[in-house]
């Protein structure tokens, strides 16, 4: 007994041994274009984040509950005076690690904070989006769809789509806490389709627990949760103990309190009147506005409720205009790519009433409704809310590299879907990581402020 779990240890090593070093030799070639001819890390001085610099120097010299726990979101490099404006149109829960940071060793530190944080993104999404990918590939190797190899395949393939995802890296110089939630959102929703691969109920727990945390986090993504939850009660199959414990009204309450939690918290700051509270308006962030001039990405106007999903033409605030219309033409390919290839997936799920549809549904319902809902603001920073899209444009590309490599092996043979297969991974990666070399000038210049 022991001599065959020996060997069937060692087959599985051996199986996915080549796509774990595909994994690490991208990972060098990307850090290693991090810093080649003239790139780096350094410049990361954007208004961004010097606020948010800002923020921990007024925590640390006044205490976090005497601002509320607000952000003072001044521009200012140097240390200021006590503000007497505070932002509260964001939560602060993704600052914490900042501040933390800031207290054990100052500015320095802070700055890697920024570094570090990108990268724990980076790495999460791609763990969960890996996650989710595989379990998805497993049901149809199972179901005889799929060649046993796209296991190990999946996996190289989800690093290489996910990874270098521009929605990621632009949060080196714009970041806020749609970005943490979004990264929750993603172990939500893998966490999901564990509980119900290995029917164990608290993977199912840990989804709804996430969940929660990340409508604390962002009380806006809080809210969209919130209806994708009640929609999936009523539409999605729960015929599994998983999907009804986090499509359920129990988690909607407790998302509805969880999102209140921040309004709460403004409410009673401006109760004490110490504090003059800025930031834009619901009402606008929805687009019910006549405001036209400056309101869409950096210079360009906000024309049409289209422009909420002007991220898949470009994103880089500081190259609208600049680059070839090459480049935002395989911009938009890749994305409508991902498009079809979710879509697919989709109707595969639904034919097949498959149980991890309510896990891909978690993932995907939430960015579409809110880029709906909060149009303008996301016409206005598209480089900064395309994080939330970054699971499922992921999970789209490499399901079209899976039909792709299905089609290759039943035309072909192994050998040519498996060379396939791994070139278009590799595609993936070598496109985005170029995209984000070139149209985020950040890596090479000081931001402009």
């Amino acid at each position: 007994m022991k001599s065959t779990r020996g060997v069937h240890l060692s087959h599985s090593v051996l199986f996915y041994l080549p796509w774990e070093l595909g994994i690490l030799i991208c990972f060098a070639l990307f850090n290693s274009a991090l810093n080649n001819a003239g790139n780096s890390l350094n410049n990361l001085a954007s208004t961004c984040n010097v606020r948010l610099l800002d923020s921990v120097r007024s925590w640390t010299e006044l205490g976090f509950w005497q601002l509320g726990g607000l952000m003072s979101f001044r521009d200012s490099l140097i240390p200021l005076p006590p503000p007497d404006e505070l932002y509260s149109s964001q939560s602060t829960l993704y600052v914490i690690p900042h501040f933390i940071a800031y207290q054990l060793g100052g500015v320095a530190t802070f700055w890697q904070m920024i570094r570090l944080s990108t990268y724990s993104v980076a790495v999460g999404m791609s763990f969960a989006v890996g996650t989710l990918l595989w379990l998805l590939v497993e049901e149809r190797v199972e179901k005889a769809y799929a060649p046993k190899f796209l296991l190990g395949l999946v996996l190289f393939a989800a690093f290489a789509a996910t990874f270098p995802n521009e929605g990621i890296w632009g949060g080196l110089w714009n970041n806020d806490d749609r970005a943490l939630s979004a990264v929750l959102l993603a172990f939500a929703s893998a966490s999901l389709a564990l509980a119900i691969r290995l029917r164990r109920q608290a993977f199912a727990t840990l989804s709804a627990v996430l969940l929660v945390i990340a409508a604390i986090g962002c009380p806006r993504m809080g809210f969209v949760c919130l209806i994708t939850v009640l929609i999936g009660r009523y539409s999605l199959l729960r015929n599994n103990s998983a999907n009804r414990t986090v499509f359920s009204w129990p988690m909607a309450l407790a998302l509805a309190g969880a999102s209140s939690l921040h309004y709460l918290r403004v409410g009673l700051v401006d109760l004490t009147g110490r504090y003059i509270l800025s930031g834009s308006s619901m009402l606008n962030r929805f687009g019910l506005s006549h405001k036209i001039k400056g309101k869409g990405q950096s210079d360009l106007d906000y024309d049409s409720i289209w422009q909420s999903f002007g991220f898949a033409w470009r994103q880089s605030e500081l190259t609208i205009n600049q680059l070839s219309l090459s480049m935002h033409l395989e911009h938009l390919f890749l994305y409508v790519l991902a498009g079809c290839g979710l879509v697919w997936l989709m109707w595969q799920l639904c034919r097949s009433s498959s149980p991890y549809l309510s896990s891909v549904t978690l993932s995907t319902a939430p960015p579409l409704i809110w880029g709906i809902l909060v149009n303008q603001s996301v016409a206005e920073h598209p480089d900064i809310h395309a994080i939330t899209w970054v699971m499922p444009i992921s999970i789209g590309m490499v399901m079209v590299l899976v039909k792709l490599v299905e089609v290759v092996r039943n035309r072909f043979d192994t050998f040519w879907s498996l060379l396939i297969g791994t070139w278009v991974s590799y595609w993936f990666f070598l496109w985005q990581t170029q995209y984000f070399l070139r149209a985020y000038p950040g890596l090479r210049i000081p931001y402009p402020r």
